[in-house]
């Protein structure tokens, strides 16, 4: 599951994204702007992923703070993301809520053509005069969940998953299964034993 979220998350963010009016709220226009800092606040709702083919985060419950430093011949944005997404557990297909918190850096340049440096520098052409932050914000998102996600346990530090689904997955997992490659080799040493004793 985490290799098929890296490639939906990589695949391609603009073609990923659909054209859907919400997201509008998520393009910042920086042309104009004054050197310095300049702060934003978003609410990322189920609609915020909808908006994305292909996602497995159908809904959530997220703020974002947004910081946004300009400069000369670039801006700098950091992220402050926290909240829920509602995901599928990976041990008994139930859905739960996850935490979701971290932060994150973009650097953008202003120059002629648009060109992803590195997972944190992205060049993009300088008549262009407003950045859409929703693509970013979806990736970050996505990468901040655990690479396997499974619902917690409760304040007894028992789990909270589908008891019927652990029963299931408890009588049918390895370690209460019979190995029958250790047979032979156990006959075999049963079998110098004896001869051993009998010398």
């Amino acid at each position: 599951l985490f290799i098929i979220r890296l490639i939906f998350t990589f695949a391609g963010r603009k073609l990923r994204r659909r054209k859907v009016d919400y997201l509008n709220e998520f393009v910042i226009p920086y042309f104009g702007l004054k050197p310095g800092i300049h702060h934003y606040e978003f609410d990322v709702e189920d609609k915020f992923f909808a908006a994305f083919d292909y996602s497995e985060i159908k809904k959530g419950q997220l703020k974002l703070k947004l910081e946004l430093e300009k400069q000369e011949r670039m801006f700098i944005l950091r992220f402050f993301i926290s909240g829920t997404v509602n995901v599928m557990c990976d041990r008994c297909s139930g859905w739960f809520d996850q935490p979701v918190e971290g932060t994150e850096r973009l650097i953008v340049k202003l120059g002629e053509n648009h060109v992803e440096e590195s997972h944190e520098i992205l060049i993009i052409p300088e008549q262009e005069h407003s950045f859409d932050i929703s693509p970013y914000l979806y990736e970050y998102i996505v990468l901040m969940l655990p690479a396997k996600m499974i619902h917690p346990d409760d304040e007894h530090g028992q789990s909270t998953c589908d008891p019927d689904v652990l029963r299931i997955l408890d009588e049918h997992s390895y370690e209460n299964q019979p190995d029958s490659r250790w047979d032979e080799l156990k006959k075999l040493k049963e079998k110098n034993k004896n001869s051993i004793n009998n010398k």
